[in-house]
């Protein structure tokens, strides 16, 4: 009796790990068929079922009258454990690993509108708790523009923890932990560290980035089609301090440019309109650097409602002279904006 019962456990593993997979990999097509305009192709999924884990592989999907067929999202691998500390703890959460990422961004492919959130829990029926990237891109492609402008983040790897809160102590109030790195268009070094909680409905977050020594000609293309500059030399960084509580929205981005030179007017050809222009951006951003470090910045304050905030272009053009004639701007974040003093206010 008891061997046959045994018999009869083995067959329903094997038949449930021969056809599982099947069946998920159907289920997940139609899930992802249901977004209005977007499609999905996975490979492969496979069944760790002494891990109460599965993995799917080659999973890409792509949006109808997308940009050059390129695929909105493409991952080689993601991989859904149960979280088994949380588990001893009474919480049944899972964690999810994407490997080797893809994310590709244009005016016309954006995701914007669609329920995402009905598709990720299409893949997991528990809360997610830890969600890491293990090497991924992100990049942003404006077909409109001749040439088209291409700008990315590159090598790209990424946590975000206690997304549930179901690990004890720490803040309360901002329970999860961000860090993102990754190298941009130009070989700049990107980092991001940050605090979150996206339990509430309107998440509360406190958050970091610098890009660090970006190559400016790298940036040519955008520069040209949005500014009508081009650069023949020079570095840029990104620093930005940004807090959100109770969907409101206090921080800043900072801008600094270093030993900035401008393509040679007789290097190339252009009217005469172009010309005069560049020029007096030559100009002007020579006479309103800092001498002293070679450095062009500006810093735009950045506040109000979290989904439509104000950015202040006036403030941000008089700190141009404040980086000039004052003490130059730091390269790096300043520790200037508060989580608990905007929680306060």
């Amino acid at each position: 009796m008891a061997l046959g019962l045994i018999a009869v456990i083995v067959v329903l593993l094997i038949a449930g790990s021969v056809y599982l997979p099947h069946w998920v990999t159907d289920y997940l097509n139609t899930e992802i068929a249901a977004l209005d305009g977007y499609d999905e192709s996975v490979q492969d999924v496979d069944i760790h079922l002494w891990r109460s884990a599965y993995a799917i592989h080659g999973l890409e999907i792509h949006k109808h009258r997308g940009e050059r067929n390129q695929p909105f999202v493409a991952a080689k691998t993601i991989d859904l454990p149960v979280e088994w500390s949380a588990l001893l703890k009474g919480a049944v959460v899972t964690e999810i690993d994407i490997h080797d990422a893809d994310f590709n961004f244009s005016k016309r492919q954006h995701g914007q509108g669609e329920n995402w959130e009905q598709v990720v829990n299409a893949w997991t029926p528990f809360d997610i708790n830890r969600l890491a990237l293990h090497g991924g891109r992100v990049e942003y492609i404006d077909y409109s523009a001749e040439p088209n402008i291409h700008l990315y983040i590159d090598g790209i790897d990424a946590r975000v923890t206690n997304l549930r809160n179901v690990e004890p102590g720490g803040d309360p109030t901002l329970p999860s932990d961000l860090s993102i790195t990754g190298q941009s268009v130009g070989g700049g070094q990107l980092t991001v560290d940050g605090r979150l909680n996206m339990i509430k409905s309107i998440p509360d977050f406190d958050i970091d980035l610098e890009l660090q020594n970006a190559s400016l000609p790298a940036f040519n293309d955008y520069t040209s089609d949005a500014a009508a500059v081009d650069f023949e030399s020079g570095a840029v960084g990104l620093f930005s301090e940004l807090a959100a509580a109770d969907g409101q929205l206090a921080g800043f981005l900072k801008v600094v440019a270093t030993d900035v030179s401008l393509v040679s007017l007789s290097e190339r050809n252009q009217n005469p309109t172009n010309a005069l222009w560049e020029s007096a951006v030559s100009v002007f951003m020579e006479a309103f650097k800092n001498q002293p470090q070679d450095q062009f910045a500006f810093r735009i304050p950045i506040e109000g409602n979290l989904n439509d905030p104000e950015r202040g272009s006036w403030a941000a053009f008089l700190s141009i002279f404040d980086n000039a004639s004052g003490q130059a701007f730091t390269r790096d974040t300043e520790g200037r904006i508060s989580f608990e003093e905007l929680l306060k206010d």
